[in-house]
């Protein structure tokens, strides 16, 4: 037999003055289904529980629980429903067991089951020995356990909790997950707000939140899945000129995504369009579930932007200048301080927080825009060409920090024109003239994906040698290095060259087949010859 959805919402929203605390937000959960809801402070999880629990009244939307209409007739949905607030109301003068008593007799549980359900849950939670003890004298774990037995003792077909196991320890966590369980399985419709990221990947479905809206929802798997960045056909003309065609990839969760190309490749357009702030001429582009046609203020405010040349301001401070982003971007005022020292340690900027921008090494410099792009906690971080004229240690450092976003989930989307720098890479992406060539890992590009034979000469008077193989036909790309010739050629072979030297008065010289370098693949793709 099919399972029942105890809970049908559909484009719930709530707004306070100009805060649109909830927009369209649509949920249903089945019989025994636990729901997670996932999402930052301030992403609108409270607002969502509250009014799923009838505590608040939407502006708009519907929302049926059990089958009744909630909106109308919020007295039968609530005899339905269990709810645990971020600060359940726990009376510390009395017992555990008098606050059972208390809540199963507000809920109208008959006096006859109250003692058995009582000492199910009791003994469930591990709370049946502290019966008789104070509220007010239950650590912090057992305390949460309480609440949710307090939450389930009319056996409530539907459960709402919202963030339950905030500073609780994780032993008492997964005892907390233990009861659900158990009343999951015996078919209550659980939805369950958490930060916890491995709480959420307990629940069979999660919906991920930000600013009011679901940006995201379905099974672990199915969202582990989805792309951060899935472009299709995208393109941009200004006038007559097309500066990108048709550009269609998806970048994953936590990649480090390269995008190469020579100057007026496309690249920059094709940022600023992902990034909100270039409206596209066609396609489509979805950066952190929201499409930059459609909502382009929203794809700004979920992402974080390092610009070739980024806009610090020389005679605030380091402080200062962080202080002004996290306002840009919206941070919440009693969180500004906090997000502005997490920054300085995550950018390793301890020290000059009081020091004016314009006194700081362009090193220096670099952290910092790096530390204003990231202050509101993106999920997706667009860097245009962030090492240019950076010197080769500052370059190292500065890629170190993008290994430890990368690592902990944060995706990188990255321009560059150091070869060295690609090679960090997961995957590159190669345009020119608007169109992309190829992508592959930097591995792929260098062999399965790299159409030319690679050829190296050694020796002495390079340069006139080098004239001489451009006039060879097949040749593809000669370049001259301090001590070596590499050639890029599609039908030659070493005995060839040696040859063609040989006629032309060239002796001595040897050509032995090299590895392709990505120096190799970006020369190929930006000539257009691939």
């Amino acid at each position: 037999m099919p399972k029942s959805e105890l809970i049908i919402s559909e484009n719930l929203s709530k707004s306070f003055g100009d805060n649109h605390a909830l927009v369209d937000f649509s949920l249903s959960v089945k019989q025994g289904e636990i729901s997670g809801i996932v999402g930052p402070d301030g992403a609108g999880k409270t607002t969502a529980m509250r009014i799923l629990s009838t505590v608040s009244l939407p502006d708009s939307g519907t929302l049926f629980i059990n089958g009744v209409n909630a909106l109308t007739d919020y007295r039968g949905a609530r005899k339905s429903i269990g709810y645990m607030s971020q600060k359940f109301g726990l009376y510390i003068d009395m017992s555990v067991e008098e606050n059972i008593n208390f809540f199963a007799d507000l809920q109208g549980v008959p006096k006859s089951e109250i003692d058995d359900r009582k000492k199910m849950l009791l003994t469930a939670s591990g709370m049946y020995q502290f019966r008789s003890r104070l509220a007010g004298r239950l650590s912090g774990g057992m305390k949460q356990k309480l609440a949710l037995c307090c939450a389930l003792i009319h056996e409530p077909k539907v459960l709402i909790l919202d963030e339950p196991t905030n500073g609780v320890d994780p032993v008492s966590r997964r005892e907390f997950w233990q009861i659900l369980n158990r009343f999951a399985s015996d078919g209550t419709a659980i939805v369950y707000a958490t930060s916890y990221l491995d709480e959420a990947e307990r629940c069979n479905t999660i919906n991920l939140m930000n600013k009011g809206c679901v940006i995201a929802g379905g099974h672990l798997e199915y969202l582990q899945s989805l792309p951060e960045i899935d472009v299709k056909n995208i393109k941009k003309k200004f006038g007559d000129f097309t500066a990108v065609s048709d550009v269609t990839f998806d970048v994953n969760k936590g990649e480090i995504f390269g995008f190469l190309g020579a100057n007026g490749a496309g690249k920059s357009t094709t940022i600023r369009m992902l990034c909100g702030i270039l409206p596209p001429t066609s396609g489509t582009g979805i950066i952190a579930g929201y499409d930059v046609l459609k909502n382009p203020g929203m794809v700004r405010q979920n992402i974080g932007y390092m610009s070739q040349k980024f806009s610090l301001y020389g005679e605030l401070t380091v402080y200062e200048n962080m202080k002004f982003f996290a306002k840009l971007y919206s941070v919440a005022g009693k969180n500004i301080n906090d997000a502005v020292n997490e920054a300085v340690e995550q950018v390793k900027l301890n020290g000059y927080e009081h020091v004016k921008t314009k006194s700081l090494s362009s090193g220096i410099k670099q952290r910092l825009s790096l530390a204003c792009a990231i202050i509101h906690k993106p999920q997706i971080i667009f860097l245009d060409e962030p090492t240019s004229g950076v010197d080769p240690v500052s370059r190292r450092n500065f890629w170190d920090l993008i290994y430890n976003f990368a690592s902990i989930g944060v995706t990188i989307f990255v321009t560059t024109h150091y070869m060295d720098e690609a090679e960090y890479c997961d995957r590159i992406a190669m345009i020119s003239s608007g169109t992309l060539k190829e992508i592959g890992t930097p591995e792929e590009l260098k062999t399965t994906k790299m159409i030319w034979n690679v050829y190296k000469i050694k020796g002495f008077g390079l340069y006139d040698v080098a004239q001489a193989i451009l006039r060879m036909e097949n040749v593809f790309d000669v370049g001259l290095l301090s001590d070596s010739i590499r050639i890029l050629s599609s039908n030659l072979t070493p005995d060839d060259i040696m040859k063609y030297l040989d006629k032309n008065g060239y002796k001595g010289y040897i050509v032995e087949q090299a590895e392709a370098v990505l120096e190799d693949v970006f020369v190929s793709f930006a000539r257009g010859q691939n």
